[in-house]
């Protein structure tokens, strides 16, 4: 990679994967389907440049917590939104639809291709436990405040990749995984 594709502007990451093992709670599955959970956030403006969405959120959002094995275990387990009223407020906040805000489209399909798997663990199997266990490591981790006390901000300049991997491992004591779409391929 060149010096010029090296580096990038905080606004162009797209996806930052976290291993939930850092969490103080350990979540295994029992029939060992999955071995963790990875929490997955995303930078909307990036998703919102390639899918022509219109939102104004300038701070990272939940994208999904994932078993790092299995999609779709249970099809007959239908999401029901009524088991997650309570989290519906604080979901509509941090794990927003991007494409369609007034939908629950977006977490019916976590439920389905993710929670499903992951509610092979007692800690995340029901609808509720999988929702709230996703919101709590999302305030656990709280990458919006560490990336700021890293002095990585959002705006026109532009960080290594390393400096933002480096500011995360150090931060979190786990390597991330990032997963960037460079303006170029915008």
């Amino acid at each position: 990679m060149s010096a010029t594709r090296s580096a990038m502007r905080l606004h162009f990451p797209l996806l930052v994967c976290l291993a939930a093992a850092m969490s103080s709670a350990v979540i295994t599955s029992p029939i060992k389907l999955w071995t963790k959970v990875i929490l997955t956030q995303q930078w909307p403006k990036t998703f919102c440049s390639t899918e022509h969405c219109q939102l104004n959120i300038s701070y990272w959002t939940l994208h999904g917590l994932w078993p790092d094995k299995g999609e779709f275990c249970n099809s007959s387990w239908h999401f029901n939104a009524t088991e997650i009223e309570d989290l519906i407020p604080d979901m509509k906040k941090v794990w927003p639809d991007l494409l369609n805000p007034s939908s629950f489209h977006f977490w019916k399909y976590e439920w389905s291709k993710h929670g499903t798997c992951a509610a092979e663990a007692d800690s995340l199997n029901s609808q509720h436990k999988y929702f709230s266990k996703a919101l709590e490591l999302y305030q656990k981790v709280d990458l919006n405040s560490m990336l700021q006390k890293a002095n990585i901000t959002p705006s026109d300049k532009y960080y290594t990749f390393s400096d933002i991997e480096q500011a995360m491992e150090n931060f979190y004591g786990v390597k991330p995984k990032i997963q960037c779409l460079h303006p170029s391929t915008v």
